[in-house]
């Protein structure tokens, strides 16, 4: 059969050549006569149109579900593709074939044909679902990771023209892999993990401090910091403690009260609430009902075997008899704004006992809630201020009139006897006060060394110089420092170099 569009370009260039007179009488008329395919007439339906029509008037149909009607309509049309594009908007809350006139129909199965062949254009939303319906529904794709694939680079590329399409598809993408027993790394971009593992840590955390025996008296406060657990209440609570200025310029603190007061808080509530603190903020795990592909035309034909499909340590899924539920947390995965309130108790409570220069206000916290923070922040303050580095200042402008009273004081502490003895020596080996013995050490550098050899050493004032000048020369043998003060501000030979240093002063 000669082409439709070759017939009649060929009628109207005839038309053309006899002056447009080609189909006409002898009567005389204005316009030219216009020749259209019989598929581009308005009232023009395809024969697939109206078989699929017609599929809907069987009397087995009668008993479908308007999703199986759907599904065994999707499998006609499989194939289908239409030239006619629908220029209006078609609206439908639950769209199927059956909620579009004809014209809809052709214009949909005209955009679905583009779509297939790679060109994602921009309709109406309703005709974006039915096609995502009949993607679900294994629909001119094999059903399985060829389907998971199309889904997924469909909606990614049609959401820059509606967002809101993320709602509805990001869990079908789940419910697919699940149903559809695939890895589970398909569905990692799209479930709340950090949600759900974050909870898991305040979980662990809190039963550790309710663990813990209660004592009538505290024992001695050793801060404790877990940053596993701070970043854990950073990511569950509308209250960023990461983002906060105080974080920035006193994160040990911060960290430290932090986790001490989420301590105290899980045994408070352990002993006086029905439900323990994370229970109470976020619920426990638990089996719920799960329908598959919520919201979707969905129809699986045949009954789910039974079976158990783990998702990760956090979401398990269960189908029994075609009954699928969800072993999860169903929190909603949404910030804690209770934890928020605590976490800011924290921050504005601290602020203000360090007196720090950019307060919060208080928001009205309960009084149980400031007293266990008052205490967690007053008890790690006196811990900070007890193991603070101690300071030494040294004035070097006193430090000629020290080494003179020093050796002044030498002087008068020598008898008559030691004068003698000593002044001999001075005349046979004269030397320098730079440089008096052996590793370039002067005389009150190496009697201060070889107290430290002999575990005498204490501390007094120019100690700290000596010091500086033994390490200093000492540190060509060694090559570290030899000398350390230890808490109490006593000079210690480093136990590592005793022997080496004991070795080098004999030789």
């Amino acid at each position: 059969m000669a082409d439709v569009d070759a017939i009649i370009e060929q009628i109207l260039a005839a038309s053309r050549a006899k002056g447009g007179r080609a189909l006409s009488s002898e009567r005389t008329y204005a316009d030219e006569p216009i020749l259209l395919r019989g598929s581009q007439l308005a009232n023009y339906l395809p024969d697939p149109i109206r078989e699929m029509r017609a599929l809907a008037r069987r009397p087995e149909a009668r008993s479908w579900s308007d999703a199986h009607l759907f599904v065994e309509q999707a499998r006609l049309m499989a194939d289908y593709v239409d030239d006619r594009p629908y220029p209006g908007e078609f609206k439908s809350y639950f769209p199927t074939y059956e909620a579009m006139d004809n014209q809809q129909l052709r214009g949909y199965f005209t955009w679905r044909g583009g779509v297939r062949s790679g060109n994602v254009t921009q309709t109406s939303a309703s005709f974006a679902y039915v096609y995502l319906y009949e993607l679900l529904n294994g629909i001119g794709v094999e059903p399985g990771e060829e389907a998971f694939r199309v889904i997924e680079g469909f909606w990614q590329a049609y959401r820059t023209f509606e967002p809101a399409m993320d709602r509805y598809v990001r869990p079908w993408l789940v419910d697919y892999v699940v149903y559809h027993e695939l890895s589970p790394e398909f569905a990692r971009p799209y479930l709340n993990t950090e949600h759900d593992h974050a909870v898991g840590i305040l979980s662990r955390a809190d039963a550790v401090a309710r663990s813990q025996p209660r004592q009538r008296r505290r024992a001695a406060y050793v801060p404790v910091t877990d940053p596993e657990l701070f970043d854990a209440l950073d990511t569950l609570s509308t209250y960023r403690l990461r983002e906060s200025r105080l974080f920035q310029d006193e994160p040990d603190a911060l960290m430290a009260v932090t986790c001490a007061v989420f301590a105290q808080l899980a045994r408070y509530y352990h002993s006086g609430r029905a439900q323990g603190l994370t229970e109470s903020l976020f619920g426990s795990r638990h089996p719920m009902p799960h329908l598959m592909f919520a919201s979707a035309v969905f129809y699986p034909g045949t009954r789910h075997p039974d079976g158990v499909y783990e998702l990760d340590d956090t979401c398990r899924y269960l189908c029994r008899n075609g009954i699928w539920t969800c072993d999860a947390l169903h929190d909603g995965g949404a910030r804690n704004a209770k934890l928020g309130q605590a976490l800011h108790a924290v921050d504005q409570r601290l602020r203000a006992a360090l007196d720090y220069s950019h307060p919060l206000k208080e928001r009205g916290d309960p009084k149980y809630l400031a007293q266990i923070i008052d205490r967690e922040v007053h008890d790690y303050l006196e811990w900070r201020k007890q193991h603070a580095p101690r300071r030494i200042e040294i004035d070097l402008s006193k430090l000629a009139g020290i080494r003179s009273m020093a050796a002044e004081t030498r002087e008068a502490l020598l008898v008559d006897e030691e004068r003698d003895e000593a002044a001999p020596v001075v005349r046979e080996m004269p030397s320098t006060p730079e440089q008096d013995s052996s590793l370039g050490l002067t005389p009150e550098e190496l009697s201060l060394l070889h107290e430290l050899l002999d575990g005498h050493a204490s501390s007094s004032p120019g100690t700290d110089l000596l010091v500086d000048a033994i390490n200093e020369k000492l540190f060509d043998l060694l090559g570290d420092t030899a000398v350390e003060f230890d808490a109490q501000g006593v000079p210690k030979l480093v136990e590592d170099y005793v022997e080496e240093v004991r070795s080098a002063l004999d030789g």
